[in-house]
């Protein structure tokens, strides 16, 4: 059984300290409206560490010296005593400003958690305390551009309520009742095959350069585009070529959360990865992310299904409808040209 531990933070796009385009934790606590959130950091590695910070459930000002706060190891490991736990999955959740519903945004697949609060006297982040610890090469940050993290987590019974630590075992040690989601949770994780801002900071613009480019190929085509008509394509897109693939009975399977295809269906007994992209104009050019190139020209068992044509109406809540689809199966990417729209360079020494 994996241990496992969720924490509330405010939300960041690089958790690297203050900069100016990420100043400080948005949300995650009274304390983060006035100051910088201990959480800024979390994910900048540190001779080869990432230290973490969460909140655990705050005593009443009068009892707080002599009993600070605390991480209920117990809850994450039953029957467990002691004062560090090993091999714990953190998971780092965080709410949308701008999109809203609490969200997973990073990991630390194998960390130590401290029972109490502790101290660092690293200058780099501030001397901030910390209760977890990592290795640096294992940390998973998602990227905040092109709504990529989209694991929702739950709020309610059996869920995440609102202390800003979550354990998937209750006061007894006993597995929670209705935490279903923590299983889904942990399964995303351990799946999780997209951008990893930690390890390829480059990477947190690679769907936000793909979105722009679509945008610009369809402006180009007299279409106006911005990120609502373009999430509003996405979902009519995947819904329609869902459709489609079931009534082909080809059993589709839907990865786009956390793998660079959309589904992954089963065509006369072999699995195929099928990429989805929507647009208004003709769908004689499509934009990909670096992963989708790769996976694409590692898989000669891919299809596409692209959407095109299809009519938008409204800006703010818009709605789509019409268009038509083209399903390319098998889809040999060497057979189109691929144009580059940037680059990304790596110094020598």
């Amino acid at each position: 059984m994996t241990l496992v531990l969720f924490a509330r933070v405010g939300w960041m796009r690089w958790y690297k300290g203050p900069r100016p385009d990420d100043e400080k934790p948005v949300g995650g606590g009274k304390y983060n409206k006035t100051s910088v959130g201990v959480e800024a950091f979390n994910f900048l590695p540190l001779n080869g560490e990432m230290l973490g910070f969460l909140q655990p459930m705050l005593p009443p000002g009068a009892t707080r010296k002599m009993h600070p706060s605390h991480v209920a190891l117990e809850r994450i490991q039953a029957g467990f005593t002691g004062d560090a736990l090993k091999n714990v999955l953190t998971v780092f959740v965080a709410t949308d400003p701008e999109m809203g519903k609490q969200r997973i945004v990073g990991w630390y697949p194998s960390s130590t958690v401290y029972r109490h609060e502790q101290k660092s006297t690293l200058k780099e982040r501030m001397s901030f305390p910390y209760f977890v610890k990592a290795a640096a090469k294992d940390a998973t940050l998602i990227p905040a551009a092109a709504q990529r993290r989209n694991f929702i987590v739950p709020t309610g019974e059996g869920a995440f309520g609102r202390a800003n630590v979550c354990y998937a075992l209750d006061i007894k040690g006993k597995p929670k009742e209705k935490a279903g989601w923590i299983k889904d949770a942990v399964e995303y994780i351990n799946s999780y095959a997209l951008e990893n801002a930690v390890q390829e900071p480059a990477s947190e613009t690679d769907a936000e350069i793909a979105g722009t480019i679509s945008s610009t190929l369809e402006q180009g085509a007299g279409f106006q585009s911005n990120p609502r008509i373009r999430k509003a394509i996405e979902n009519y897109s995947m819904q329609w070529a869902r459709r489609d693939l079931d009534n082909l009975r080809y059993f589709p399977k839907d990865t786009h959360k956390n793998k660079p295809y959309d589904f992954v269906c089963k065509i006369n007994g072999a699995e195929v990865f099928v990429e989805v992209k929507g647009m208004q104009d003709s769908g004689r050019a499509i934009s990909l992310t670096p992963r989708e190139v790769e996976h694409a020209q590692a898989h000669i068992n891919s299809a596409l299904f692209i959407v095109h044509s299809v009519i938008v109406k409204g800006k703010r809540k818009p709605v789509v409808s019409g268009g038509q689809a083209v399903f390319r199966y098998p889809w040999d990417i060497s057979t189109g040209v691929l144009k580059p729209r940037g680059y990304v360079l790596t110094l020598g020494t």
